[in-house]
C-alpha cells in the first residue's frame, strides 16, 4: 500500500492507495467479509475530507456481507452513500434490495447487517458519513437506506466533486473540510429530491446560498437581508429554501461558524488567541463567542483547547 500523503505538510489530508494482490478493503472501507474473483486483484484509493471519506475502487467478481462481527470491530457509527460508476452493485439490507447501476446510488447504514454482490467488473466510489451529520438533516432518516437514489444533476455534481476532490493529494485540512462538508450537503439535496421534497433547481439554489454563507462566515456583520440579495432572492424565499433541511438559514449561518471555530480553536494550538478564533469565525465579540460555544459543545472555548492539549 502506498501512502501519498505530502510528507512535507503534517496537516494535509491522506490519500492511500492500495495496489498489492489480496484484500485491500479493510484499510479503506468499513470492515467486510467478502469473496472477490481471484483472477482480478481490487485496488483502492481512500481521500479523508474531514469527518467523512470517500473511496474509489476497481474489482472484478464481488460478494460480500456485513453481519454481526463485522458491525462489532467498526469503530463509530457510519452511513455510507455507492455511487456506481460501471457495472452493476447489488445491496440487500433490512428485508430491501436495490440494484445500483451506473449513474445511480444508493445509501446502506453501517450498524446494520448488509450484503453486497456484483455478477461482472465495477468501478465504484462510496463516501462514509457519520451517522449523525445525516441523522439530524435528513427526514425519516431510516427510510432512506437501500433506495434507488436516480440519476439527477444534484447526484452528477455530487460525483463530480468527489471526483475532483479524489485528484488532490495533499488538500490542507481546512480545503478537506470544506470539501466534504459540500459533499454531504450535496448528499442532502440528492436524497431530497428522490423523496420528492424538492426539484433540482430549487436544490442547486440552496447549495449556491449555503456556498455563498461558507465564503462569508467571517463577517460579523453578514446578515439575510444581505444573503438573499447577493442569491438574487426574497428573504422569504430564503426561508422557505431552509425548510425541509433540519435547520434555518440563522440556524445553518451559526452550526458553520462553530464548527469553524472549534476547527481552529483545537487544531492551530495555543499561539491563536480565542479572540481571533471568535473574530475568524464571524463572531462579533469574544463573549458572544464563548456563550454559544458553550451552548453548543457543553464546555468554555478555553478549557475545550486545555482538554484537547491534555489528551
Amino acid at each position: 500500500m502506498r501512502d501519498t500523503s505530502a510528507h512535507d505538510n503534517p496537516s494535509a489530508t491522506r490519500t492511500f492507495v492500495d495496489d498489492a494482490p489480496g484484500i485491500p478493503f479493510m484499510t479503506s472501507h468499513l470492515p467486510w467479509n467478502l469473496e472477490f474473483d481471484p483472477a482480478v486483484a481490487p485496488t483502492t484509493t481512500r481521500v479523508d475530507l474531514g469527518e467523512p471519506w470517500v473511496v474509489s475502487c476497481r474489482v472484478g467478481r464481488m460478494s460480500g456481507r456485513r453481519r454481526a462481527p463485522e458491525i462489532r470491530n467498526t469503530q463509530g457509527e457510519y452511513a455510507a452513500v455507492l455511487m456506481v460508476h460501471s457495472g452493476t452493485e447489488i445491496l440487500t439490507q433490512q428485508g430491501r434490495t436495490t440494484e445500483v447501476r451506473a449513474g445511480t446510488a444508493a445509501l446502506w447504514d453501517g450498524v446494520r447487517p448488509v450484503e453486497c454482490f456484483s455478477a461482472a467488473s465495477l468501478v465504484k466510489s462510496t463516501m462514509f458519513i457519520p451517522r449523525a451529520l445525516l441523522a439530524g438533516a435528513v427526514p425519516d432518516f431510516d427510510s432512506v437506506f437501500v433506495r434507488t437514489i436516480e440519476n439527477s444533476a444534484t447526484l452528477r455534481l455530487l460525483t463530480g466533486w468527489l471526483d475532483v476532490s479524489m485528484r488532490q493529494t495533499a488538500l490542507d485540512r481546512d480545503a478537506a473540510h470544506t470539501a466534504g462538508r459540500m459533499a454531504v450537503d450535496l448528499l442532502h439535496s440528492a436524497l431530497a429530491r428522490t423523496r420528492g421534497d424538492v426539484s433540482d433547481s430549487r436544490e442547486v439554489l440552496l447549495l449556491q446560498i449555503k456556498d455563498f454563507l461558507d465564503r462569508n462566515l467571517g463577517d460579523p456583520d453578514l446578515t439575510l437581508d444581505m444573503v438573499a440579495r447577493a442569491n438574487a432572492v426574497s428573504v422569504r424565499y430564503l426561508h422557505m429554501l431552509f425548510q425541509g433541511t433540519g435547520e434555518t438559514a440563522r440556524e445553518f449561518l451559526r452550526r458553520r461558524r462553530l464548527e469553524r471555530a472549534q476547527r481552529l480553536l483545537l487544531g492551530s494550538g495555543p499561539e491563536l488567541p480565542v479572540a481571533e478564533v471568535a473574530v475568524r469565525s464571524g463572531f462579533d465579540s469574544p463573549s458572544s463567542f464563548s456563550r454559544a460555544y458553550r451552548t453548543r459543545f457543553g464546555v468554555a472555548p478555553r478549557e475545550a483547547r486545555r482538554q484537547s492539549t491534555a489528551a
